[in-house]
Protein backbone atom coordinates (compact mmCIF):
# COMPACT_ATOMS: atom_id res chain seq x y z
CA UNK A 1 0.00 0.00 0.00
CA UNK A 2 1.34 3.60 -1.26
CA UNK A 3 -0.05 7.06 -0.40
CA UNK A 4 0.64 10.21 -2.10
CA UNK A 5 -1.23 13.27 -1.01
CA UNK A 6 -0.64 16.24 -3.07
CA UNK A 7 -1.82 19.94 -2.93
CA UNK A 8 -5.50 19.02 -4.91
CA UNK A 9 -5.61 14.99 -4.02
CA UNK A 10 -4.63 12.46 -2.14
CA UNK A 11 -4.86 9.09 -2.85
CA UNK A 12 -3.98 5.55 -1.31
CA UNK A 13 -3.22 2.79 -3.31
CA UNK A 14 -3.94 -0.92 -2.25
CA UNK A 15 -1.72 -3.77 -3.11
CA UNK A 16 -4.86 -5.26 -5.20
CA UNK A 17 -5.08 -1.89 -7.52
CA UNK A 18 -7.82 -0.26 -5.43
CA UNK A 19 -7.53 3.83 -5.58
CA UNK A 20 -9.11 5.52 -2.72
CA UNK A 21 -8.78 8.53 -4.63
CA UNK A 22 -9.89 12.02 -2.29
CA UNK A 23 -10.56 15.63 -3.96
CA UNK A 24 -9.72 18.23 -1.93
CA UNK A 25 -11.74 20.95 -0.53
CA UNK A 26 -12.18 24.36 -2.66
CA UNK A 27 -10.07 23.61 -5.33
CA UNK A 28 -9.86 23.74 -9.40
CA UNK A 29 -9.46 20.56 -10.29
CA UNK A 30 -7.11 20.05 -13.66
CA UNK A 31 -5.77 18.04 -16.50
CA UNK A 32 -2.48 18.29 -14.71
CA UNK A 33 -4.19 16.69 -11.46
CA UNK A 34 -5.57 13.26 -13.22
CA UNK A 35 -2.17 13.02 -15.52
CA UNK A 36 -0.02 13.78 -11.59
CA UNK A 37 -2.67 10.45 -10.46
CA UNK A 38 -1.75 8.47 -13.39
CA UNK A 39 1.80 8.67 -13.72
CA UNK A 40 2.12 8.21 -9.51
CA UNK A 41 -0.40 5.27 -9.95
CA UNK A 42 1.91 3.53 -13.09
CA UNK A 43 5.09 4.53 -11.50
CA UNK A 44 4.17 2.61 -8.10
CA UNK A 45 2.79 -0.27 -9.84
CA UNK A 46 3.52 -0.77 -13.80
CA UNK A 47 1.74 -2.51 -16.21
CA UNK A 48 -1.91 -2.38 -13.83
CA UNK A 49 -5.23 -1.23 -14.35
CA UNK A 50 -6.78 0.43 -11.12
CA UNK A 51 -10.01 0.62 -9.75
CA UNK A 52 -10.66 4.19 -9.00
CA UNK A 53 -13.50 4.88 -5.73
CA UNK A 54 -13.13 8.58 -6.31
CA UNK A 55 -14.85 11.18 -3.69
CA UNK A 56 -14.23 14.86 -2.59
CA UNK A 57 -13.80 16.66 0.63
CA UNK A 58 -15.83 19.49 -0.31
CA UNK A 59 -17.25 21.11 -3.37
CA UNK A 60 -14.27 21.91 -6.18
CA UNK A 61 -13.95 22.79 -9.72
CA UNK A 62 -13.52 20.32 -12.23
CA UNK A 63 -11.73 22.32 -15.15
CA UNK A 64 -13.43 21.55 -18.81
CA UNK A 65 -9.68 19.51 -18.97
CA UNK A 66 -9.95 17.81 -15.98
CA UNK A 67 -13.41 16.30 -17.21
CA UNK A 68 -11.51 15.71 -20.84
CA UNK A 69 -8.96 13.80 -19.15
CA UNK A 70 -10.80 12.02 -16.81
CA UNK A 71 -13.16 10.57 -20.49
CA UNK A 72 -10.00 9.92 -22.06
CA UNK A 73 -8.52 6.96 -23.62
CA UNK A 74 -5.11 7.65 -22.26
CA UNK A 75 -6.47 7.74 -19.10
CA UNK A 76 -8.81 4.51 -19.82
CA UNK A 77 -5.67 2.69 -20.30
CA UNK A 78 -4.16 2.43 -16.70
CA UNK A 79 -7.92 2.79 -15.55
CA UNK A 80 -10.17 -0.34 -15.60
CA UNK A 81 -13.16 1.00 -13.89
CA UNK A 82 -14.13 4.21 -11.87
CA UNK A 83 -16.85 4.42 -8.96
CA UNK A 84 -17.90 7.99 -8.25
CA UNK A 85 -19.43 8.68 -4.38
CA UNK A 86 -20.68 11.46 -2.84
CA UNK A 87 -23.91 12.45 -0.37
CA UNK A 88 -23.06 16.14 -1.41
CA UNK A 89 -26.21 16.67 -3.64
CA UNK A 90 -23.58 19.28 -5.95
CA UNK A 91 -20.69 16.78 -6.35
CA UNK A 92 -23.89 14.18 -7.55
CA UNK A 93 -24.88 16.46 -10.21
CA UNK A 94 -21.39 17.23 -11.16
CA UNK A 95 -20.57 13.30 -11.37
CA UNK A 96 -23.94 12.42 -13.10
CA UNK A 97 -23.24 15.18 -15.86
CA UNK A 98 -19.95 14.22 -16.08
CA UNK A 99 -20.71 10.55 -17.08
CA UNK A 100 -23.41 11.67 -19.04
CA UNK A 101 -21.56 14.25 -21.12
CA UNK A 102 -18.24 13.35 -21.32
CA UNK A 103 -18.47 9.79 -21.59
CA UNK A 104 -15.68 7.81 -20.29
CA UNK A 105 -14.72 5.19 -22.00
CA UNK A 106 -13.96 3.15 -18.47
CA UNK A 107 -16.88 1.69 -16.78
CA UNK A 108 -18.25 4.95 -14.37
CA UNK A 109 -20.95 5.25 -12.22
CA UNK A 110 -21.91 7.15 -9.79
CA UNK A 111 -22.73 6.44 -5.98
CA UNK A 112 -24.62 7.78 -2.70
CA UNK A 113 -23.06 5.45 -0.36
CA UNK A 114 -19.45 4.59 -0.70
CA UNK A 115 -20.20 0.67 0.40
CA UNK A 116 -21.76 0.31 -2.64
CA UNK A 117 -19.00 2.04 -4.73
CA UNK A 118 -16.67 -0.31 -3.46
CA UNK A 119 -19.46 -3.32 -3.67
CA UNK A 120 -19.29 -1.78 -7.53
CA UNK A 121 -15.67 -1.88 -7.37
CA UNK A 122 -14.62 -5.29 -6.27
CA UNK A 123 -17.58 -6.99 -9.38
CA UNK A 124 -15.37 -5.30 -11.79
CA UNK A 125 -12.03 -6.43 -9.91
CA UNK A 126 -13.00 -10.43 -9.50
CA UNK A 127 -14.60 -10.22 -13.12
CA UNK A 128 -11.06 -9.21 -14.84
Amino acid sequence: MKTFDTLNFSMVIHNNCLIEFKIKKGISFTAGDIWLSRDLSVGYMPGKKFYVLTEAEDEFKPTQDARRAGASKEYGEHVAANAFFSKNLTLKILGNLFIKVSRPVVPTRFFDEREKALEWLQKHMTSK
